[in-house]
């Protein structure tokens, strides 16, 4: 598929297991890396964890496609650290577009951390999560827990937070509702995506509306208002 999909990809080796791989990439240290979640003698996590220590002593830059059946657990990991993955069955279409991102990331600033975060949001707990957010020019990497609110703009987000200037990001609310809803956020109207820890108040005038710590009031949509109720009486 990549010979006849990505012709301008050039295959340079393979391999089954972690010990293989990693004295594979650190010999030819590829430009871009397809990864699969289970090899023979342990994880693509394993192998990572070796490869981020192996990047800072031999200076080589990651860039990894993770490939994968169906492991919601990786993959809600990989949305959050910004990392991209293609799940099997793989589709011409999405290869193309993963190693076309792949290429741009090696010019944005502050990408090579992705993987760090990808490791710390595997083995942390919720309330430490980190969370990658990719603009044209640069990541930012900030805490889940930052994250005041996210409010939609077409088809971009902009991500509110406790201690940092606004941030516009090139992708749409429903796609960070379904990144973030276990992390204690809730879409409580069309454009809004609020963290429920940063709620400061509940008034039910007006149609109803939450004041957040920023001060600003959101909207509840009517659907919204008894789940929204449901969850500030457990805070």
């Amino acid at each position: 598929m990549l010979r006849t999909s990505c012709p301008d990809v050039q295959i340079l080796g393979d391999a089954g297991s972690v010990a293989a791989a990693r004295e594979l990439i650190n010999n030819i240290k590829p430009d871009i890396i397809f990864l699969d979640i289970n090899l023979s003698d342990g994880s693509a996590f394993d192998l990572l964890q070796l490869l981020e220590n192996d990047r800072q002593k031999n200076k080589f830059d990651l860039r990894i496609i993770f490939t994968t059946a169906s492991n919601q657990f990786a993959i809600q990991a990989f949305r959050i650290s910004a990392i991209d993955y293609l799940l099997k069955p793989i589709l011409s279409s999405e290869l193309i577009e993963a190693v076309k991102k792949a290429k741009h990331l090696k010019k944005v600033e502050g990408a090579d951390n992705q993987y760090r975060v990808l490791l710390d949001n595997v083995s942390k707990k919720d309330e430490e999560k980190k969370i990658c957010l990719s603009t044209l020019n640069e990541m930012r990497i900030c805490s889940v827990n930052e994250i005041i609110r996210c409010e939609a703009e077409h088809n971009y987000t902009t991500f509110h937070f406790t201690n940092n200037k606004p941030l516009m990001v090139s992708k749409t609310i429903k796609e960070y509702e379904e990144m973030l809803k276990d992390q204690g956020f809730e879409r409580i109207h069309q454009s809004h995506l609020i963290n429920i820890s940063h709620v400061k108040a509940l008034v039910k005038r007006e149609g109803g509306f939450v004041k957040m710590k920023d001060d600003t009031e959101i909207p509840i949509a009517r659907r919204k208002k008894e789940a929204i109720l449901a969850k500030l009486k457990h805070l």
